[in-house]
């Protein structure tokens, strides 16, 4: 006879596996464009089943303007996706309420977008359930247990947030967390991939871009300053500058970083050395 404590190990290590496996299938949908308004819904899917969760939601959020610029989530059953959701919706209402108070707000308040949170990082049990977050939770069962991860988006202000919900069961824990961290790095080129695809289907985006800002930009990925950009290219450094400027005003973001970032999305073969 086995003791209580193997049949646990037993069933941790069986876990374990079919975690790994359902992991392992991932790598297909982690491939795919689209279609969709951030993530493919596929690969929410997958990450939903690999991290055992009742939700999986991935959103675009814009803090300073008080609104989401899309809303994804799906569950065992289904999948939604909203562009530019009503911002007079009464949850949108309730969530922006009480936003600067809570957890949510951690990253604009801390600059910190690395890692994994978990609700029982910030909260005990019985604190959770006195927020107002928990108690206007509005239709249908308050989430119990959350996990989310976060990226920039180009500004202080705007980021694309990842957020894991179980609505009963266990809290989520360090393998939860572990699994997530793993996923972070795939899931944001996965999000880069769809974005690129969509902006050449609608003519936005990177491919909006001139072949001359395009070209500036791909050196500035390289690493060159704007000085040497322009001895590249036979431009004075002045107009280096404004090209960037252009740029960053087509892709909506406001860095250097933010904008070189997404032309590697979009051309990976440009990526920097190293």
């Amino acid at each position: 006879m086995t003791s209580d404590k193997e049949d646990v190990m037993s069933i941790s290590a069986t876990r374990r596996v079919r975690r790994l496996d359902e992991l392992w299938q991932l790598q297909e949908v982690l491939q795919q464009d689209g279609p969709g308004v951030g993530l493919p819904l596929g690969l929410l899917q997958g990450v939903r089943r690999v991290l055992q969760c009742d939700i999986v939601a991935f959103n675009d959020v814009d803090s300073r303007r008080r609104r989401h610029h899309f809303l994804q989530g799906v569950d065992h059953e289904d999948a939604d996706e909203v562009v530019a959701p009503d911002p007079d919706d009464p949850e949108e209402l309730a969530f922006w309420e009480h936003y600067w108070q809570s957890a949510c707000s951690l990253p604009e308040r801390t600059g910190d977008l690395s890692g994994v949170r978990l609700t029982s990082d910030f909260y005990s049990r019985r604190q959770w359930h006195e927020t107002p977050y928990y108690r206007e939770s509005g239709e249908g069962p308050p989430p119990e247990f959350e996990m989310s991860t976060v990226w920039g988006r180009g500004s202080p202000d705007r980021t694309l947030r990842l957020l894991c919900v179980r609505f009963d069961g266990p809290d989520f824990g360090d393998d939860d967390r572990f699994l997530l961290e793993l996923l972070r790095p795939h899931l944001l080129m996965a999000f880069h991939r769809a974005e690129s695809a969509r902006d050449r289907q609608h003519g936005t985006g990177v491919a909006a871009l001139t072949p001359r800002q395009r070209a500036v930009l791909a050196l500035a990925v390289q690493g060159r300053t704007n000085h040497a950009i322009g001895r590249e290219l036979g431009i004075a450094e002045g107009t280096v500058r404004t090209h960037l400027m252009h740029v960053y005003a087509t892709l909506g973001v406001s860095s250097r970083a933010a904008a070189a970032a997404l032309l590697t999305a979009a051309s990976p073969d440009l990526a920097p050395p190293g």
